[in-house]
């Protein structure tokens, strides 16, 4: 889907957050899966320096978007066993 004319076609960091913690959130609206939720808690943005209920999920994201800049191949995943 092309973007439209007046909307930018690049994100901040920090609008790529927000546009994934939607993704996630719209996904958990459909699959009520605990998990999800549990993420998605320590997900959320503050407007501490944290940024994030998780201090650490901030840190984390900014790693993931240094990835994907440099083309790092995406993580498999993989049904869980059991």
């Amino acid at each position: 889907m092309p973007p439209a004319a007046d909307v930018p076609n690049v994100l901040t960091p920090e609008q790529g957050y927000e546009a994934t913690y939607r993704f996630v959130a719209q996904y958990f609206e459909r699959e009520r899966i605990v998990p999800l939720m549990l993420m998605l808690t320590s997900m959320r943005p503050t407007p501490d320096e944290y940024r994030t209920n998780d201090p650490a999920a901030w840190s984390d994201w900014e790693r993931w978007v240094q990835e994907t800049l440099a083309g790092t191949p995406l993580p498999e995943v993989s049904a869980p066993h059991g």
